[in-house]
């Protein structure tokens, strides 16, 4: 009778190692931004580009006078957005990948934004005279 208790409590225990390890295989990983190239970019061009790649907005800060234009751009293989931390001054909607999203900036201003899907994904854009 021991036996048979011992080689139940046995598979008890292999069953639950397999659901755990089965489990943690099917979850999607968490993505890790990796490092920006250029973390501040201060344009001198009345249009700009912000490149959305490896979960990252390149660059991630950027300075740039009132009138100017921004476009983000969608070069990663996944989908984002670019939404405003509050307020609704920028809105994209959801980005596929190659889709782009452009806004001008045309007061005086100071912009934090994150992607709506990948929150750790942040980017400011700071608008002067």
């Amino acid at each position: 009778m021991k036996k048979i208790l011992v080689i139940l409590v046995a598979l008890i225990v292999m069953g639950g190692v397999y659901y755990l390890t089965a489990d943690n295989e099917t979850q999607m990983p968490t993505p890790t931004p990796t490092s920006s190239t250029s973390a501040v970019e201060t344009p001198t061009s009345s249009n700009v580009t912000v490149n959305i790649k490896n979960f990252v907005f390149n660059p991630t800060t950027i300075t740039i006078k009132s009138g100017t234009r921004v476009t983000w751009v969608n070069n990663d293989s996944v989908p984002h957005t670019v939404t405003s931390d509050s307020g609704s001054l920028l809105n994209s909607g959801t980005l596929a990948p190659g889709q782009s999203f452009s806004f001008s900036f045309s007061s005086v201003t100071s912009v934090n934004y994150h992607c709506a899907l990948h929150p750790a994904m942040k980017g400011t854009v700071i608008v002067g005279n």
